[in-house]
């Protein structure tokens, strides 16, 4: 279930009184979560944001390249599957699902420490993919 051929739709909706953003793939609506059974939230800071705490143009460019790196190794290299991304105020989550949790925890500690921005991350159980349930209602 690689993220090239996903199919991704957007939402938007406000959070602490900012409009925020995010990118959900649908294919994994119906994805068997007992096979994923660790969410990871990365989040970075972005260098350069506008008035509502966006990336602007260039820095938005950079934190794509960046997640498509990301994308890039857990797909390949660990049993994880990208759900997708949040923009919110001065922060961009970057969230997978993963059955390898030392493995991806591994990766990010040495990959985001490469990043030159302020990030950090988060893996924890979540078997019936609780943190992202009010996005998958929504389709």
């Amino acid at each position: 279930m690689k993220s090239e051929s996903a199919i991704y739709t957007g939402f938007e909706f406000e959070a602490d009184g900012y409009p925020a953003f995010a990118i959900i793939n649908t294919d994994l609506k119906d994805v068997k979560k007992e096979q994923y059974p660790f969410s990871v939230f990365i989040r970075i800071v972005p260098d350069t944001y506008n008035a509502n705490g966006h990336p602007e143009e260039l820095e938005d460019k950079y934190l794509v390249e960046l997640e498509k790196k990301i994308i890039e190794y857990l797909e390949t290299q660990t049993r994880s599957v990208h759900v997708g991304h949040v923009t919110i105020h001065r922060s961009r989550e970057i969230i997978f699902y993963t059955n390898d949790e030392g493995v991806v925890t591994t990766f990010l500690d040495h990959y985001l420490s490469t990043i030159e921005r302020e990030s950090d991350f988060e893996i924890e159980e979540d078997l019936a993919w609780e943190n992202v349930s009010a996005f998958y209602e929504l389709l």
